[in-house]
């Protein structure tokens, strides 16, 4: 039998005639840097692999990956959202992109389209629904201001590293549901799985305004450390990003793709009272849950990262709000990223209010929800003391 034959298309050539910002520096190696399109990401964490037996790409920030085919039919130079197989033969067509033949089957990855989202809430509804909270994670959500009702309420859960107890809910979970399309969800040796497990941390629900469940974020115990290139070209580590969507839309431990994942979006969380004339933008689903509770169910929104704007002027559009507070960080706003990322916010939400403004407290806190604790325990220690 004669080998089969796949037409192999650059991920990098694709990615500069889509437009992306890619890293000039990285150019020249296996592994090319680039701005995340699908969540805004401005420090270069998606990385594209055109090494001769795969020609990748794969998002360190939003979990989202694919191959050049995927990415063009995102972001083509048209504006159109194409299938795979019309982005496919546009490329074939391409001056821009150098193609050949491959004879690697995963250089025809694509992955599984995302489920509806009334089918994802479901779905994961049952999934936290099988699973516990740590008591380590309940202390840990009491010290930043909730109460036992609100941390139920928000369906909060640990995500379980003991595979007996994954294995459990997993089944429990596939034999009542087709668990293709579910970000976090992929086939490993012909049975479901899911994703993250080797890390300990929180799951949480990232809802919309009607209290779907969009997808599950992981804010984890304990970061992994990361590899970074300084300006020298000498390598160092850092302490990695904290919050990650659970999602299997790309590559598992940066050696192969998950077998039948779904990437995830990056959306946006709504909390609080949605009769409100005020809307407060923070950045963080577990941010925005606490600052709500806090303020007297005041109603917030979460950016899953200042920079992804992606579905800002929908959400807030749907909220329609008279004012809107922008509540960043303090100990970002210096960092010239966070300020261009504000710069976009307001553009955006400018137009769609009547006022506009940004919302400041003392440095010494860091968030929002910090602030609104820090006077919630002074407000308390004052009355003990009268």
């Amino acid at each position: 039998m004669a080998e089969k034959k796949y037409v192999y298309i650059d991920v990098v050539d694709t990615a500069l005639l889509c437009g992306l910002d890619v890293k000039p520096g990285t150019l020249g190696n296996n592994e090319v840097q680039a701005r995340c399109p699908y969540c805004g990401d401005y420090k270069y964490r998606m990385y594209l692999s055109r090494q001769p037996e795969k020609s990748t790409f794969w998002c360190h920030n939003c979990g989202t990956g694919g191959n050049a085919v995927t990415l063009y039919a995102d972001f083509n130079p048209g504006g159109r959202r194409l299938t795979t197989k019309e982005a496919y033969l546009e490329l074939l067509d391409h001056p821009q992109v150098h193609t050949g033949e491959s004879p690697y089957e995963h250089d025809r990855y694509i992955p599984e389209p995302i489920r509806p989202l009334h089918e994802r809430s479901q779905i994961y509804l049952e999934l936290l629904s099988l699973l516990t909270l740590e008591e380590k994670h309940r202390q840990n959500l009491l010290r930043r201001g909730l109460s036992d009702e609100i941390i139920r309420g928000n369906m909060y859960r640990s995500i379980p590293t003991n595979w007996k107890q994954r294995r459990q809910a997993v089944e429990q979970l596939a034999s009542r549901y087709d668990l293709s399309g579910m970000p976090g969800f992929y086939t490993r040796n012909f049975r479901w799985d899911l994703s993250s497990c080797r890390y300990s941390g929180i799951l949480i629900p990232v809802c919309d305004k009607d209290s779907r469940i969009q997808g599950l974020q992981l804010r984890l115990d304990e970061p992994p450390p990361k590899t970074i290139t300084l300006p020298d070209g000498t390598k160092a580590t850092k302490k990695g990003e904290r919050f990650r969507w659970l999602s299997t839309g790309g590559m598992s431990n940066g050696k192969k793709f998950y077998e039948n994942g779904t990437g995830i979006s990056s959306y946006i969380h709504v909390v609080g009272d949605l009769s409100c004339d005020t809307l407060h933008i923070t950045e963080g689903a577990m941010k925005a849950d606490i600052a709500s509770f806090l303020s007297g169910g005041e109603l917030f929104i979460g950016l899953t990262g200042v920079q992804n704007t992606r579905y800002l002027e929908d959400v807030v559009r749907q909220l329609k709000p008279k004012r809107i507070l922008e509540c960043v960080d303090m100990d970002c706003r210096t960092n010239p990223h966070v300020q261009r990322a504000q710069a976009k916010i307001r553009a955006i939400c400018t137009p769609l209010c009547e006022e506009y403004r940004l919302f400041t407290w003392p440095v010494e806190q860091k968030g929002i929800d910090d602030y609104l604790l820090f006077e919630k325990l002074k407000r308390e220690h004052l009355y003990r003391a009268a």
